[in-house]
């Protein structure tokens, strides 16, 4: 039992990220070869070249990526780094009494809160804009 923790644990800090590296890969290949696969049927269908010429340009640009609007970026990084900090906080009582007390930074819990709350400070004082009001 004991030879399997470092083998489980050397695997699986490898392992766990090569596989999310192999599935980003592969569902963007997917949605290449799919955009591909539109613009080879719209060709065989004898569609608009204006059309075509549209397809074609699409293919370097990100457009169905959208861009996350500052304040809901600001609240979505705030609350990321107050739920870290949060978590050093509990870690550090419970490796309290086992001994790793010394090794964990007293430090960074503190920081970690109150630079999530900055970034909700932030997001608060973005005003929201709507696209109709414009």
């Amino acid at each position: 039992m004991e030879v399997l923790l470092p083998i489980v644990a050397i695997t699986s800090a490898i392992g766990i990220p090569a596989v999310v590296a192999v599935i980003a890969l592969y569902t963007w290949h997917k949605r290449k070869i799919a955009r591909y696969n539109v613009i080879e049927r719209a060709i065989e269908s004898n569609a608009n070249p204006e059309v075509i010429e549209q397809l074609v340009a699409s293919i370097g640009e990100e457009d169905t990526k959208k861009r996350t609007p500052p304040r809901q970026r600001n609240l979505i990084e705030g609350t990321l780094l107050m739920s870290i900090g949060i978590a050093f906080f509990i870690l550090r009582f419970i490796a309290d009494g086992t001994g790793f007390g010394g090794m964990l930074p007293t430090g960074v819990f503190p920081i970690l809160i109150m630079l999530g709350i900055a970034k909700f400070v932030i997001a608060f004082f973005i005003l929201k804009k709507d696209p109709e009001q414009s």
